[in-house]
């Protein structure tokens, strides 16, 4: 009896935290180079099941396995390209390929954060930067300083004026060997460094007047999310059941 209430309980808190994660990909659905999350469950103390012979009592042949409760083991990033939206302003821009805008967040020479977000702006001390996040950083390094909007962003990420030929720096594309084990998801999209990971040139295309949209398909949100509702609607009234068989019990154990 006891059984049924923690593995009916831990579904529901698993299939709670699922739809977390879907409404989180379901509100970003829009954002500028998002990349969705799936939900992983796991099971949690698995246990060997045996059969006992009548005759040989002592002798037992294991028959397959059971879970106590259900877990969460972890959200998986689908870092697979969105698709490309024009917009024709000068100053967005989408990667065509593998990588990542370097993004400068504070002061410190690791406070950078990683994006495929290219909605840029200048501001207000000229500086090219992602909105919320930070400063975009050249391939030297530092951000990169504009003394106008009309600019000419070519594939190779130089950035140059667009009626003049002062180039004011090149944008850094950064690629890493591993996404799993070298980046991390921070709660804005952006993705941060673990594990000492250590970032390469990325082989990638910088492509001007274009946007990268989300990932995340409305379609399969919507479908997962009906599926993880029915899973929690199922476990509530379960374990309603459940209670009601316990109350029982008591009921008729007092009695005899």
């Amino acid at each position: 009896m006891f059984q049924g209430f923690y593995t009916l309980g831990s579904a529901m808190i698993s299939e709670n935290r699922n739809l977390n994660v879907i409404s989180n990909n379901m509100a970003n659905a829009s954002t500028t180079g998002y990349k969705s999350d799936k939900y992983i469950a796991s099971t949690f103390r698995e246990e060997v099941l045996y059969r006992s012979g009548n005759i040989t009592p002592n002798k037992r042949t294991p028959i397959g396995t059971t879970a106590m409760i259900q877990a969460t083991n972890d959200r998986v990033t689908d870092y697979e390209q969105g698709g490309m939206e024009p917009t024709e302003m000068p100053l967005d821009c989408a990667i065509n390929g593998n990588g990542f805008f370097a993004v400068q967040t504070g002061t410190g020479a690791d406070d950078i954060v990683y994006t495929r977000s290219g909605s840029f702006i200048t501001d207000d001390e000229g500086y090219l930067a992602v909105p919320n996040i930070g400063r975009i950083l050249g391939t030297n390094n530092a951000p990169i300083r504009v003394d106008t909007d009309a600019l000419v962003i070519d594939t190779d990420g130089t950035v140059r004026a667009e009626d003049a030929d002062t180039v004011y720096g090149t944008i850094r594309l950064d690629d890493f060997e591993d996404y799993y084990e070298d980046l991390v998801k921070g709660d804005n999209g952006t993705f941060t460094v673990q594990n000492g990971a250590v970032p390469q040139a990325a082989d990638a295309q910088i492509v001007q007047g274009m946007l990268e949209r989300s990932n995340t398909s409305m379609v399969e949100e919507m479908t997962s999310m009906m599926s993880a509702q029915r899973s929690l609607q199922a476990a509530a009234q379960l374990i309603k059941m459940y209670d009601q068989l316990d109350g029982r019990t008591v009921t008729l154990g007092s009695m005899s």
